[in-house]
């Protein structure tokens, strides 16, 4: 120990506790269902609005009426306790009545991306064997003709118009022709579906809040995708502690702009503003270039983003010129998360923010589906630059030699690990891959390992410095920005014919962020062809999401390799530079 008495170790000495009052301490912990704790908070306020979708407003006395409406529904379908059911959709308010749902009558919400690849979508369910799923339309369509290789014996199939008021439903269902499911077929519309559960009473289950409520999909620090297992404990202890510093009274508005099969987002901006009173604003597609128009139409308080969609406020000249025009009072704390974002960049938006009227300068955390949502953040006592804030209350943190697994000193650079009640059960079905990442370590405590690089100083702030594996962010075809997993595409890409071996890196693009490009090593008796790059991203077609499919495919004699024999990635990322680099010049 120090002559302070502190050993400085930071997950012995806790030092960001001095951010943290008694109140913390001492406060009990919801112990309840998702559902109960959001109908506990909300049960005397049921003429306060609990959701605002486009342009309609719905009630939490509405929302408890159609989650009851809902939970019959799945009840007339056989639904059981512990059963697991796939949710495939956007932002909508039927996404929210199907998780707390399920969540009431004691089943498990698979939570899954609506529009992944259809060969992805039928492993997500047969994973799990759904036997019901609730889908929109738009995953309907990549679905409906493979809905027989699932497990899947009844679908629910929503349209974004189910919610919305006049005219902007009619509108929507002039524009997208309702499907037509044949009479013996598996799916239903969401009218059916509601309707089959007429004359039935939700049933009072006690549930276990330390068992599996909600499965999340991550690609997790391996790029294969998995289901995170993340109990009733978890979410509400997340929901417990990103609140309870921040002082706000009930009906906020909290814009919610990223989708519900991301925990940082079903977690921290849907079920989170629900579970205090206040108001989620639901984006079905959220468009950045827009933020504006979303502030001018819904004055929001609260907003959680990634840089992607913040980085327009001073990089689009219409959006910057709209906003130094605006009063932005309404915004008391905006948020972002997800991977870092350029200092320039976030010193012009917070400067843009203070000086039109906002309470507050960009905040940031870090967090990972297997930790359910965020374990840090940034108070404003402790917001600095290139920083991720300080650990939630009731967790813990350490740095960890990379080598030895060894707790590392204050300022020291390693892998940061966390402990505490936000961390996930497992993956599902995945024992193997779970121990990888949740380890037991000499203080007897089951540490997630996050593969990200960094370090924590004095004060107890933590530093993201480098990812230990790559992880490239991008854009699909829906812009909403997810994840390419280099290692998962080139192992699709390694099983056609021609190919010896392939390198996949990330390239920069104003548009999508990076999209993918592909070096690959032909086997010999193949040679390289226009024809035979077309080949090679077909044949990724229905094995990769869209967004995953490389736009480019260059052939290269022999791939670089490390002094330790690895193909070195980061040098066929200076090829590329340099090829665009010659391309530019011409």
């Amino acid at each position: 120990m120090s002559e302070q008495g502190l050993s400085g170790y930071p997950s012995i000495d806790r030092p960001w506790m001095k951010y943290y009052d008694h109140y913390m301490t001492d406060a009990p912990r919801p112990k309840c269902s998702i559902y109960e704790y959001m109908y506990g908070v909300n049960k005397d306020y049921p003429e306060d609005i609990a959701i605002w979708y486009l342009n309609r407003k719905i009630t939490y006395g509405e929302l408890f009426d159609n989650i009851d409406r809902c939970a019959c529904a799945f009840l007339a379908l056989g639904v059981k306790p512990g059963e697991i059911v796939t949710v495939a959709m956007p932002s909508l308010p039927e996404a929210l009545y199907c998780v707390y749902a399920l969540n009431k009558i004691g089943a498990v919400a698979n939570m899954i991306h609506p529009l992944a690849g259809e060969d992805e979508i039928v492993n997500y369910l047969n994973e799990v064997k759904s036997r019901v799923c609730v889908m929109f339309d738009g995953t309907y369509e990549i679905v409906k003709a493979s809905i027989g290789k699932t497990s899947v014996k009844r679908a629910v199939v929503v349209s974004p118009a189910d919610s919305l008021a006049f005219p902007l439903s009619f509108l929507y269902r002039a524009k997208n022709k309702k499907p037509v499911f044949p009479n013996d077929s598996v799916f239903m519309d969401w009218k059916a579906f509601i309707a089959g559960g007429a004359g039935r009473k939700p049933v009072k289950f006690k549930r276990n809040i330390d068992s599996v409520a909600i499965i999340s999909h991550t690609g997790g620090t391996t790029g294969e995708p998995k289901g995170v297992m993340c109990s009733d404990n978890a979410v509400n202890s997340v929901l417990w502690q990103t609140v309870c510093r921040i002082p706000h009274g009930r009906q906020g508005r909290f814009l919610s702009v990223l989708p519900p099969f991301i925990n940082y987002s079903l977690v921290t901006s849907m079920l989170q503003p629900l579970a205090i009173g206040f108001t989620a604003v639901l984006i079905p597609k959220y468009e950045p270039d827009k933020f504006d128009k979303y502030v001018r139409k819904y004055r929001p308080n609260y907003v959680i983003s990634i840089p992607a969609y913040w980085e327009p406020l001073c990089d689009n000249e219409r959006l910057k010129a709209k906003l130094e025009s605006m009063d932005l009072s309404c915004l008391k704390l905006c948020i972002y998360g997800g991977e870092t974002m350029n200092t320039e960049k976030e010193i012009e938006i917070n400067h843009l923010l203070l000086t039109h009227g906002a309470d507050t300068k960009l905040s940031k955390g870090i967090g990972s589906t297997e930790s359910t949502s965020v374990v840090t953040f940034t108070y404003r006592e402790c917001n600095e630059l290139n920083s991720v804030g300080i650990p939630l209350h009731d967790m813990t943190c350490k740095i960890v030699d990379t080598e030895t697994g060894k707790e590392l000193p204050t300022n020291s650079v390693g892998e940061v690990c966390f402990s505490g009640p936000t961390i996930m059960l497992g993956y599902y079905n995945r024992p193997d891959a779970t121990d990888e990442v949740l380890r037991t370590h000499d203080d007897g405590i089951r540490w997630l390992h996050t593969g990200d690089l960094g370090r924590i100083n004095e004060d107890g702030v933590l530093f993201i410095t480098g990812r230990i594996k790559r992880i490239i962010m991008t854009k699909g075809n829906d812009r909403q920005v997810t994840k390419l997993f280099p290692d998962r595409i080139e192992k699709v890409i390694d099983m056609h014919p021609a190919v010896s071996m392939c390198c996949v890196i990330g390239v920069p693009d104003p548009v999508r962020i990076n999209y993918a490009s592909v070096y690959v090593e032909l086997h010999h008796g193949f040679t390289p062809s226009e024809e035979l790059k077309e080949d090679i991203r077909a044949f990724c077609k229905g094995k990769l999401p869209e967004y995953q499919i490389p736009d480019d495919v260059e052939f290269i004699d022999i791939l670089p390799r490390t002094p330790r024999e690895k193909v070195d990635y980061r040098a066929l990322e200076e090829m590329m530079k340099e090829k665009e680099n010659e391309d530019g010049n011409r």
